[in-house]
């Protein structure tokens, strides 16, 4: 009798055990239905692609601060450079201006700042609208390496697939994979260009906003070696009311980027490691744009006799 007094707890537990797996198994198999099949995913990445560029218009109303670390190693991995810059950025006319503030920790002298500013501008007015841009100092920005990566054409050039899903700030996301599909036709030269990289998307499911996403080098672009890696950052603002409507908007900025690439120039090979984050945004209270021909030199005011 004390056996089997003893035997009917472990019988009820164990038979509580098997009811707990059971519910978990049907829990885990009824999220797991919950993940597209790639029938369902070209629709939703045509859908991300529309809410990128309407995104693109909202993101385009607000400054905000970069903190950008970069260093850079030689062909023995040793390091021989490590800088860091501050630039305060804002958006006008979709393209991207930086404007340098600091350069490892102190305030950058005037005359550098100028100089360094033109090249700032430079890389803005060459690489407009691009998703890519790698930048060499002392290096003519036209001799940059400007490249759309594959989030633009997900739709049409690439082949994907789901591979999962996380929970990232705790809102669901689809993971997915991308790779160029064979002979197909990118119907420009910019196109072209995001050929030359595979990706993985973290896509949330919400609001279809691509909430994170790396991209690795297939083949050499000029001077840049295959197989380094980018991946960028994105964070969902608070939700803030539309000035031409009466319900309210959600706007997804950049917020941190991190990559690992590696060069050959003059048969010298060097690789180096840049992280950057982004903050403070504020939101304009009015639209910014450059207008053709509005631009005139001030002439400076007369001396006082």
């Amino acid at each position: 009798m004390p056996r089997r007094a003893g035997i009917r707890p472990a019988v009820a537990l164990f038979a509580i055990f098997c009811c707990v797996q059971l519910l978990i198994g049907a829990v885990l198999g009824q999220q797991l239905t919950l993940v597209p099949v790639n029938d369902d995913l070209p629709a939703l990445l045509k859908r991300m692609e529309a809410n990128r560029r309407a995104n693109a218009r909202l993101a385009a109303r607000y400054t905000f601060d970069e903190t950008r670390n970069t260093k850079t190693f030689n062909h023995k991995g040793k390091l021989v450079h490590e800088d860091s810059e501050r630039f305060v950025s804002v958006i006008i006319d979709g393209v991207d201006y930086n404007r340098v503030v600091e350069e490892n920790g102190k305030p950058v002298p005037e005359k550098q700042q100028v100089s360094e500013q033109k090249r700032q501008d430079a890389i803005s007015e060459l690489g407009q609208n691009y998703d890519f841009a790698f930048e060499l100092v002392g290096v003519n920005p036209r001799d940059y390496i400007y490249s759309d990566l594959p989030i633009s054409y997900l739709s049409t050039l690439f082949d994907n697939r789901v591979v999962g899903r996380e929970l990232i700030n705790g809102r669901d996301n689809l993971v997915v994979e991308s790779t160029p599909k064979a002979n197909v036709n990118p119907g420009s030269g910019r196109a072209q260009t995001a050929l030359d990289w595979k990706e993985t998307t973290w896509i949330d499911v919400e609001d279809a906003m691509p909430t994170r996403y790396e991209v690795e080098l297939l083949r050499d672009k000029k001077y840049l070696l295959k197989g380094g890696t980018s991946q960028r950052e994105l964070t969902r603002l608070p939700v803030t009311q539309s000035e031409n409507s009466h319900w309210p908007e959600n706007v997804w900025m950049i917020h941190g980027w991190n990559a690992h690439y590696s060069w050959r120039m003059f048969r010298i090979t060097s690789s180096s490691v840049s992280k950057a984050d982004f903050y403070n945004y504020k939101r304009f209270q009015s639209d910014a744009h450059v207008l053709e021909d509005s631009v005139q030199e001030v002439p400076a005011p007369a001396k006082q006799r």
